[in-house]
């Protein structure tokens, strides 16, 4: 049946890019690595359902036609940048202000239930999401077979792809905080604080396709 909506040689280079795509540093990787060393394994794989959530919800809304509004209406995506925008830099700020209050010596339980939440929001207020899997997919598809099987491949195929890579920083980072000073894990924090302000101000100055 998967020969029948796409071939072999197709998947593979759309698996290969992803890769790419999914590990590169960016909002999501930098909190997930900061929890991972600040707070540990159970906080950071906390972060995953959200992250998870966040992008199947962008690329449903970007293939239903959301994305491609965006490209068309200045309003709609200045509203979403600055939501994006504003929540990176608040949790930025929120990250900051909380490293003094963490120990990884006796993991921390408070907040987590949070953090799922916190990870939603920052998948699917980035527009940057919603114009990526509208730009990105298509490219792999083949106008001769049915569209709708072939992003359904495509989008799990993405979502484990990220899932798998999300675990593998959760893993990561939460190891290699063990091995740090307490001291060292809050200032890995405060760096992941920084990262989160960074990427906020860097999604206010996104200009539309």
């Amino acid at each position: 049946m998967f020969a029948n909506v796409m071939s072999l040689e197709v998947w593979l280079s759309f698996v290969a890019a992803s890769l790419v795509l999914v590990a590169s540093p960016g909002p999501a990787v930098a909190l997930m690595v900061s929890t991972g060393i600040s707070r540990g394994r159970r906080a950071a794989l906390s972060l995953i359902p959200g992250y998870f959530i966040g992008d199947l919800t962008a690329m449903v809304l970007s293939f239903a036609g959301l994305g491609a509004l965006l490209m068309t209406s200045a309003k709609l995506f200045v509203l979403l940048k600055w939501l994006g925008a504003v929540y990176l830099i608040y949790l930025g700020w929120r990250m900051w202000r909380e490293s003094h209050q963490l120990n990884n010596a006796e993991p921390a339980t408070a907040g987590t239930k949070n953090l799922s939440a916190q990870a939603f929001l920052v998948s699917v207020l980035n527009p940057k999401s919603l114009l990526f899997f509208l730009a990105f997919m298509p490219q792999f598809l083949d106008p001769a077979a049915p569209a709708i099987p072939q992003l359904i491949i495509l989008g799990m195929t993405f979502l484990c792809l990220g899932l798998i890579n999300d675990i593998g920083y959760a893993l990561l980072a939460s190891s290699g905080g063990k091995l740090l000073s307490s001291p060292i894990q809050r200032l890995m924090h405060r760096a992941g604080g920084v990262c989160m302000v960074g990427a906020g101000m860097a999604t206010a100055m996104l200009r539309r396709p």
